[in-house]
């Protein structure tokens, strides 16, 4: 007897229960706040930018106040903009990259169509063979048996590269400067660079 049925409620009670549960306010001048989404704007915001946009155009001590204002906000839609600029760019630039780095050919064991690598070795993803691209197709992968060394390695062969073409005589006599009218004798060598990466 002392409850009262759902049904029985009216409407605004209803509507002002579900605002309240969801986030909204109630009535614009009620308790609970301007009935927006949380963090909106207030109406008069935009007015106010307005006339602080046609003010700046006008010479007057109010531009030393607006001009670090508007200067920011430029600053922050620049900023806004920026980064939807870099994301495109990012798009743009890995799919490039995608298409410079990678082949799309046949498995030459399974004829399985598929995207590999151009500067590796892979898997096929149907047979499991090992391939390797060659031109625009791939190929049966075959280790050469060759150990690569070490960086150190690399260049202790490139500096006993550079002693075997070097074509420097060691016994050659060192000149003098006793008045000898002769020059002296001519040394052939040959300029080797050397980077070590």
């Amino acid at each position: 007897r002392f409850a009262v049925p759902i049904a029985r409620r009216s409407a605004p009670s209803l509507a002002r229960t579900a605002r309240r549960m969801y986030g909204g306010g109630g009535r614009p001048g009620g308790s609970g706040g301007g009935g927006g989404p949380p963090m909106q704007e207030p109406p008069w915001l935009g007015t106010l930018f307005f006339g602080a946009i046609i003010l700046s155009f006008i010479p007057g001590p109010w531009q030393i106040i607006l001009s670090p204002i508007i200067s920011l906000i430029n600053m922050f839609y620049m900023f806004k903009f920026g980064i939807f600029l870099l994301g495109i760019v990012v798009v743009f630039g890995a799919s490039w990259w995608f298409e410079q780095t990678t082949l799309e050919g046949e498995c030459p064991r399974c004829n399985t169509f598929q995207r590999g690598p151009k500067n590796e070795p892979f898997q096929c993803l149907a047979c499991g063979e090992d391939l390797e691209s060659k031109g625009d197709s791939f190929i049966k992968y075959v280790k050469s048996g060759k150990v690569q060394g070490g960086a150190w390695d690399t260049l202790q062969d490139t500096i006993k590269e550079a002693r075997g073409n070097a074509t420097v005589p060691m016994d050659a006599p060192p000149s003098s400067s006793s008045g000898s009218s002769r020059p002296p004798p001519k040394k052939d060598v040959q300029v080797v660079d050397v980077e070590v990466v």
